[in-house]
């Protein structure tokens, strides 16, 4: 018997929560146990607070979608089924990116925006072309989740939380300044914040 587009949609999306655990939880209680767990009290206020708002009811949306698909039918966006099918492949591609960032970036990764206090500088796999690739998987897997619930509570908490780590990541950059220096300036210059730099040169 076929998947229809709603089942095959749901399964997707539990696909891509087991394989963001599986792939993050991990780097991160190692990078803990052998630096310390960083505070998020660093971070501003407001990146928390509002982070509190719109984060739950993405996270709900998505698990009412999976599991409880009724519970979120009044927020469908009538989107087509060839466009609910892309978002495998975009999650596939956040995915990959979020693992290609944990593994380079090692016993650095911290949830917060202050770095380590024995962080490396890190430019090497998705780190060459963007400094917050990071956030690029966190973007690609909102427009993933979009097409795959068809729901307007994920698209709209989804790109709130994007433009929270968005307006995060200069605060972070101030942070990584004031530990690399000059290096880190060099760094800035060469590469773009979420996307790769266009060069003419």
């Amino acid at each position: 018997m076929s998947l229809t587009t709603e089942t095959a949609c749901r399964i997707a999306l539990a696909a891509v929560f087991a394989a963001v655990l599986v792939v993050g939880l991990p780097h991160r209680v190692r990078a803990d146990r052998a630096g310390g767990r960083v505070s998020p009290r660093g971070d501003p206020w407001w990146f928390w607070a509002l982070m509190t708002l719109v984060g739950p009811p993405v996270a709900l949306a998505c698990l009412g979608f999976i599991f409880r698909p009724r519970l979120v039918e009044f927020a469908q966006l009538g989107l087509p089924p060839e466009w609910r099918w892309l978002g495998v492949p975009v999650a596939g591609a956040g995915v990959w990116l979020f693992a290609a960032v944990f593994r380079h970036l090692g016993l650095n990764v911290t949830s917060t925006s202050i770095p380590r206090t024995n962080a490396t500088l890190v430019t090497g796999g998705p780190y060459r072309w963007v400094r917050h690739p990071m956030y690029s998987a966190a973007l690609l897997l909102v427009v993933a989740a979009t097409l795959l619930t068809a729901n307007a509570i994920v698209l709209g908490g989804g790109l709130g939380m994007f433009a929270l780590l968005a307006a995060r990541s200069r605060v972070e950059e101030r942070r990584l300044v004031e530990k690399f220096g000059d290096d880190y300036r060099a760094y800035q210059a060469r590469t773009g914040r979420f996307v790769p730099r266009l060069s003419w040169k």
